[in-house]
């Protein structure tokens, strides 16, 4: 299996005007063999990829679709790129390389769920999906570019959702991921699944979690008050789990909301967080 990565350009020839910036590579169908499907995969490197040796940390996320391109996002692009490529030019120790996989329509909420919730009828298939990343696309990854592919300098990153099924990967792998980004990070559709699976893992001391939570994340006052008392709960857990407290990051979000508008700008500010040591 050797799915081929092709420039941006080449991939996506529809009539909408991308908002791509840098060198953006896509794989059309990367297959998924643990879902017995496939999915688009989209490749940044860095500015200075192409000018000398260096490896890079590599940071997986989710919800491909919205992360570097308007025309392909589900209202919003986080522009990751863009953010890359200024922080290239600031701050050259944050470049990495970023692989974002597109989540599954209507098996998004399958997918990033390792629990079923039975009022909602979704989930069930977060376990296979993790599996995919830390077994299949993962070594591809490192085998196909130039990263460094241990555990500290591999961050895995999604909001909502995917902010869940990216804690959830670095606990299931810790060998692989080490370096957890986490905005919007929601567990109320759980039981308290991910609490359990945090007391019950061996957890790596060594991770480093950035979590964040929204002000306005919802029009209900109660559910905002409580997602934050979920996140707060999901710090508290790890630190009992052995994770020192200097090594997550909570940051609540004044007026912030559950969508790329409040995620996008603080991309930069968990990515610096995410590379320290």
């Amino acid at each position: 299996m050797n799915p081929i990565a092709l420039p941006w350009r080449e991939v996506l020839t529809d009539d909408a005007i991308p908002t791509i910036t840098g060198d953006v590579r896509v794989i059309e169908a990367f297959p998924i063999p643990q879902l017995q499907t496939e999915r688009r995969v989209w490749i940044y490197l860095p500015r200075s990829y192409n000018e000398g040796t260096r490896r890079y940390p590599v940071l997986y996320m989710h919800d491909g679709q919205n992360v570097f391109n308007q025309p392909t996002s589900w209202g919003s692009e986080w522009g990751v790129d863009e953010t890359l490529e200024q922080l290239a030019v600031d701050e050259p120790e944050m470049e990495a390389i970023v692989v974002a996989i597109d989540n599954g329509g209507d098996q998004r909420n399958n997918e990033y769920n390792f629990t079923i919730n039975a009022e909602y009828g979704f989930g069930g298939k977060g376990e296979a999906y993790a599996a995919f990343l830390a077994e299949t696309l993962k070594p591809h990854i490192d085998s196909h570019y130039r990263t460094l592919p241990e555990a500290e300098h591999t961050m895995i990153s999604g909001s909502s959702f995917g902010a869940y099924i990216s804690l959830y990967t670095a606990i299931r792998y810790p060998a692989q991921f080490d370096r957890v980004g986490g905005l919007s990070f929601v567990m109320w559709h759980d039981n308290g699944a991910i609490i359990e699976l945090i007391q019950q893992s061996v957890i790596s001391p060594a991770l480093r979690v950035y979590l964040s939570i929204g002000e306005l994340e919802t029009d209900n006052p109660d559910f905002n008050r409580i997602a934050n008392e979920h996140v707060a709960l999901a710090r508290r857990t790890l630190i009992a789990a052995g994770v020192a407290e200097d090594r997550i990051q909570f940051d609540y979000i004044p007026g912030g909301t559950h969508h790329e508008s409040t995620w996008g700008p603080l991309f930069a500010k968990a990515h610096r967080w995410l590379l320290q040591p």
